[in-house]
């Protein structure tokens, strides 16, 4: 686990596979990991005290010790079994690596940010030996780790602090023009778009600002061809009153119609459809 590789890390594994047990296999300098050891975000407390009024996750930052490790699961790719060991172990190798920023355990905590919980968080929580202390409006407190570790639900606390901006990140539906206007730029903005366009999740971001948006909006952007465009038939003309159906129809398909069943039309599409056949 050492950044440090020594002469006699060489000779440890060299008496291990000469004179270790042969029911085992002996590997050195292997990767744990199929991920880079990289936390989502590292939050630093800048003062003591409370801290100022925030604009979002209000909840959250009076809760936060020195340094704050951060582990953000989003709807594209929710909790996973055993991102919470991930989180855990991201805090034992920051606590171990910065001793003179972490003096005590309690200087250090871990969050996990989750649209809602999940059974196989649950069950994660349940294994760890850790118990759920409800702090309310969707925050959580894990007790009985080796260090203090908090969970948001996002939808929850997006709901009892009414942050509509925060409600993008979850399940839910942003419902104000302010955050249809922030998600348009962050997008419009060229360093963010750059970095984010080809990610996974790019799609569902574009989606949740689609969902902002009045249909007859984003339809106004697109040519008639291009709204039917991949329509079965059936769906194209679906809703519309049958002699609207009629109309949709080619002329060789409206030359076929007898006289007789024309004068059944209304004044309005009969003539529309004899315009179109010359008769």
């Amino acid at each position: 686990m050492g950044s440090t590789r020594t002469a006699w890390h060489v000779l440890l594994v060299a008496l291990l596979h000469q004179r270790g047990s042969r029911g085992f296999e002996v590997r050195s300098e292997v990767p744990l990991s199929n991920e880079p050891l990289r936390a989502d975000y590292l939050l630093l407390r800048r003062s003591a005290g409370p801290s100022e009024p925030a604009g979002t996750l209000k909840k959250l930052w009076d809760l936060l010790p020195r340094d704050t490790i951060v582990e953000f699961k989003s709807i594209g790719r929710p909790y996973r079994r055993r991102n919470l060991d991930r989180l855990c172990s991201y805090l034992h190798l920051y606590c171990a690596d910065e001793p003179e920023r972490i003096e005590r355990r309690s200087d250090l905590c871990g969050v996990l940010l989750v649209p809602s919980r999940t059974r196989s968080l649950d069950a994660d929580v349940a294994e760890l030996g850790l118990q759920w202390g409800n702090l309310g409006s969707g925050y959580w407190r894990l007790v009985a780790g080796a260090f203090a570790l908090l969970v948001v639900e996002i939808d929850s606390a997006a709901e009892a602090e009414d942050d509509d901006l925060l409600r993008l990140f979850g399940h839910g539906e942003a419902r104000t023009i302010e955050a249809r206007r922030w998600l348009s730029q962050q997008l419009g903005a060229e360093e963010i778009a750059m970095e984010i366009h080809d990610l996974e999740g790019f799609d569902e971001v574009v989606r949740k600002l689609l969902a902002t948006l009045p249909p007859e909006r984003v339809l106004s952007a697109y040519a008639p061809e291009q709204r039917m465009a991949g329509l079965p038939p059936e769906q194209r003309v679906a809703g519309l009153p049958p002699e609207q159906v009629l109309l949709a129809l080619p002329d060789d398909v409206l030359r076929a119609l007898s006289d007789v069943y024309l004068d059944t039309l209304s004044a309005e599409t009969r003539a529309a459809v004899r315009a179109r056949i010359g008769r």
